[in-house]
């Protein structure tokens, strides 16, 4: 099978685009800096809000799979990031129509999806996030929408929406995989109330891979994992490196309370600041009972247990001599 992909030099994609070459698959994948060559892959250069270029790049294709994304936890509306998640999208998926591509994989989040209630059940049926307007769940949701709306006879459109990625093979790291390399060099003095569903970056590529032939045009499929608090994720961090990390817990009052001074921080600095609103509000208003039977039944999705996971990435990070 052809399959033009945007996003594959992120994490996910980096896990992906092995498991699709070892099938036999032949890649045409887009990016922005110079890549070594490599067997069964095609790398393309272009902006894909260039709509002549995203009508270029999927021409020809049996499959498109759209993972590019700009994510932001700003607490004011970003709309270069909303411009871009939306419009890349847009045009991608229309784009695809016009040139006959078979089916039309979109790599949504659950951010896209409203949380609330944080203790019912959560499952594709969910309305999507009235969540602040350009902010990146926005986009999320509207580029979902956008992507659904181009299914029917002429394109197989399909959005997977996983949780929080964690796993193995994190060479950035992400954001994640950089929290748990701190917290396993003890870096970290202290911890944020609340958690997050976590998902094995593993299994979201191998669901991926099998939407390319399976599971049912017009459906979005949610990759749900574990859910589990901050404190919990750190304990077993600790029962992998064998030694007792004591973090305690941040009350939330002293969280909030100290945004002022982490923003005049962020910009004296001139980095982003060490964490938002946004991102507090992404750990204590998570659903706690994500549902992926519907991935289950029709990707064969089966998610491992979190602490497997933990303990799989660590011995990679010191594979890989980001760990001692």
């Amino acid at each position: 099978m052809k399959i033009a992909i945007t996003g594959a030099t992120g994490y996910i994609g980096t896990v992906l685009t092995p498991l699709l070459l070892a099938q036999g698959h032949q890649l045409s994948i887009h990016v922005r800096k110079t890549q070594p060559p490599a067997n069964g892959v095609t790398y393309v250069y272009g902006s894909l809000l260039d709509p002549d270029f995203v009508a270029t790049f999927v021409a020809g294709m049996d499959a498109v799979i759209h993972m590019a994304a700009v994510i932001s936890v700003s607490d004011t509306p970003d709309m270069e990031a909303f411009h871009f998640n939306t419009t890349t999208t847009r045009l991608l998926a229309e784009a695809s129509q016009q040139a006959s591509v078979r089916r039309f994989l979109y790599i949504s989040s659950i951010t896209a999806y409203e949380q609330a209630p944080y203790d019912m059940p959560m499952d594709e049926t969910r309305p999507y996030t009235q969540a602040m307007r350009y902010s990146y769940d926005h986009s999320k949701a509207v580029a979902q929408e956008a992507a659904m709306a181009c299914n029917g006879p002429q394109l197989e459109v399909i959005a997977l929406a996983p949780t929080a990625v964690i796993g193995p093979f994190d060479r950035r790291p992400s954001l994640i995989g950089d929290a748990v390399v701190r917290i396993y060099q003890g870096k970290i003095p202290a911890i944020f109330p609340g958690g997050v569903d976590f998902v094995d970056v593993r299994e979201v590529a191998q669901a991926v891979s099998r939407a390319l032939t399976a599971g049912t045009p017009g459906q979005a499929y949610i990759l749900s994992g574990e859910w589990m608090t901050l404190k919990t994720l750190s304990a077993h961090i600790a029962q992998t490196k064998g030694k007792r990390i004591f973090l305690p817990v941040l009350p939330l009052w002293l969280v909030m309370g100290l945004l002022p001074l982490v923003r005049a921080l962020g910009r004296l600095t001139g980095g982003a600041p060490f964490y938002t609103r946004q991102s507090i509000y992404n750990l204590i208003r998570s659903n706690r009972k994500i549902d992926s039977s519907k991935a289950a039944r029709e990707l064969g999705f089966r998610p491992g247990s979190l602490a497997g996971t933990l303990q799989d990435t660590i011995v990679w990070f010191k594979e890989n001599k980001m760990l001692p």
